[in-house]
């Protein structure tokens, strides 16, 4: 006796797509205010690194008719190295 092929659950191919992108939408939004409510949380899980303190150079500049008169700290990033693999 031969079997009976079985029929998706779902036929409509832009039906399955909204589906994926209601769930995906979901729980994206759903981890969105699950970090915006533990953002000051010092005791949530996954908090961010400490960022790496970097010596600040204080430095004035003036253009045009503006004029910075008090000191403006700047940090350096450390050089970003690529290398290329062909």
């Amino acid at each position: 006796m031969p079997k009976r092929k079985r029929s998706p659950l779902i036929t409509s191919v832009d039906t399955l797509r909204a589906l994926a992108i209601a769930i995906t939408m979901l729980s994206l939004s759903g981890m969105t205010a699950y970090a915006s409510g533990h953002l000051r949380n010092g005791g949530a899980p996954l908090q961010p690194a400490a960022p790496i303190a970097a010596p600040a150079t204080p430095t004035t500049a003036t253009s045009g008719r503006f004029q910075l008169s008090h000191a403006v700290t700047t940090t350096t990033a450390p050089p970003v190295t690529i290398t290329r693999v062909s």
